[in-house]
């Protein structure tokens, strides 16, 4: 009976001990970035078409791949004027903003933050120019 009584206090320890030495770090994530200043000009080549590719958009919809829709750096803006995509008139009705906007959208890929569905809707906004 002693000897249970051991081997148990034995096994308590350890897992008190087990326990007590594992750690966590929290990882806080990081604050997405402000909005884009309504004055600024967005440019579609080195704002909007980074915004495709940081969000795996282009693991999909690239020449061959799931969708017609090809958001690769070569074709994305003809793709998405081409396959009505983007309305100048009412730019918020526009799928390239309303499809993958993380707030209100469907699609399964989605944008990452809020700053860059407002790059994305400011682009549309300013005209969707191939700059």
């Amino acid at each position: 009976m002693k000897a249970k009584h051991i081997l148990n206090l034995i096994i308590f320890a350890l897992i008190v001990t087990l326990f007590a030495s594992c750690e966590y770090d929290f990882i806080k994530p990081e604050p997405a970035p402000p909005p884009p200043d309504p004055t600024d000009t967005i440019f579609f080549s080195l704002e909007v078409v980074p915004i495709f590719a940081a969000n795996s958009c282009t693991n999909c919809h690239k020449p061959g791949g799931f969708s017609q829709l090809d958001l690769t750096a070569a074709n994305a803006y003809n793709s998405l004027t081409s396959l009505g995509m983007v309305n100048t008139a009412d730019p918020a009705a526009s799928k390239i903003y309303t499809y993958p906007n993380p707030t209100t959208g469907t699609h399964g890929n989605k944008y990452a933050n809020e700053s860059e569905v407002q790059t994305i809707l400011q682009w549309i906004t300013q005209g969707a120019k191939n700059n």
